[in-house]
């Protein structure tokens, strides 16, 4: 009930501020209805991205080499998100990173504008993903922002980088300059992706956890390379050894959808590697955004993370009536069942996504 009134309150606020001509604009905004996966809400500082790494799937999408800072402020952006539907505060997980590089010398000041405004009015947990050097002006800002962000660093290979990523730093100064964050007291966990079948070796996985570890970072998150027609016709001529992704293809439709293709014995190499260097291996990047702000999830076949938030039947029973449903709730295992006696349906499914928000588990709703 706290957060909902809490939600309700900021958007009321950010409505007054920004006028009521400008925010019936913003309430428009993707931000404002798009719905958070369990790994949380994109945050788009920005759209395009001049860094033309093979594998990058944004350039399928639209986005064009050229980025672009995205045209909301920080505080219509806080807005957007207090009027979306699924986005709870304090909640709700904001990943910087997805359709561009949030460290670009064009969007880094709008990067750091808008993680201040949803830590200032929402207080989301904020991760962010990069592979630019981490500088400590940023580091300032972000901690000032939010001390418990969570930055991945990202890297494809150590010895195929330059053929991957062209216009990326070396992996290795990528790892070293990150680690003023660690000094300042963020978490920096390794971001090992996209992890292409065949391509990294034991040695390589090892030196590259070695220097994280040596860096300070807390552990390794290992994810899966995803492609499309495009993205496959990039790689392969790149001249990078391929056998084992030409194999991993043969049964896969190429198309302009992209296609998660799994390299499960990589995977296990990572593990391993991480518990030998001292690394926390993560399931997925949204487990480290869990790790460092303390919270625990069960939304995802990766966990639980962490521990999630043990449901309070009189608390859901009180938030249900104040929005005029009548229902009644059990649990079973990391679900909650909420069986729908009155009310109406929308209001109940609105209900539904806040309380998987709030406790971090999947909710089961049902009218009887």
């Amino acid at each position: 009930m706290r957060l909902w009134v809490l939600k309700e309150r900021v958007a009321n606020e950010l409505r007054e501020l920004l006028g009521r001509e400008r925010a019936a604009i913003v309430a428009q905004d993707p931000h404002a209805r798009r719905r958070p996966r369990p790994c949380g809400i994109t945050i788009h500082p920005g759209h395009g991205c001049p860094l033309r790494c093979a594998y990058c799937y944004i350039y399928d999408m639209g986005f064009t080499a050229e980025p672009r800072p995205y045209p909301l402020s920080g505080e219509e952006l806080a807005y957007a998100l207090a009027k979306n539907p699924y986005v709870v505060p304090e909640r709700t997980l904001a990943a910087f990173g997805s359709v561009t590089e949030p460290l670009l010398p064009v969007l880094k000041k709008r990067t750091l504008e808008y993680a201040t405004s949803i830590s200032k009015w929402l207080r989301l947990p904020i991760q962010l993903s990069t592979k630019l050097l981490i500088d400590e002006s940023f580091v300032e800002g972000l901690y000032k922002a939010d001390p418990a962000a969570s930055i991945l660093v990202s890297v494809s290979s150590l010895k195929y980088w330059r053929k991957l990523e062209p216009n990326a730093p070396e992996p290795l100064l990528r790892i070293e300059r990150a680690s003023i964050a660690v000094e300042k007291g963020l978490r920096v966990d390794l971001f090992l992706r996209p992890i292409i079948p065949g391509l990294l070796s034991q040695n390589e996985v090892k030196e590259l956890f070695v220097a994280a570890k040596d860096a300070g970072f807390s552990g390794v998150v290992a994810g899966s390379l995803r492609v499309t027609r495009s993205i496959v016709e990039r790689l392969l001529s790149t001249g990078i050894p391929a056998e084992v992704l030409k194999k991993s293809l043969r049964s896969i439709k190429l198309s302009r959808k992209q296609v998660p293709i799994p390299d499960h014995s990589t995977k296990e190499i990572v593990r391993l590697v991480a518990a030998e260097v001292g690394l926390e291996y993560l399931p997925s990047a949204c487990a480290a955004n869990i790790r460092s702000h303390g919270m625990g999830c069960a939304l995802c076949r990766f966990g639980p993370c962490g521990n999630p938030p043990l449901p309070d039947p009189t608390d859901i029973g009180e938030f249900l009536e104040m929005l005029g449903l009548r229902a009644s709730v059990s649990f079973t295992g990391y679900t909650i069942k909420v069986m729908l006696r009155r009310g109406d349906e929308r209001r109940a499914r609105i209900a539904k996504d806040f309380l998987s928000e709030i406790y971090k588990r999947r909710v089961v709703l049902r009218s009887v």
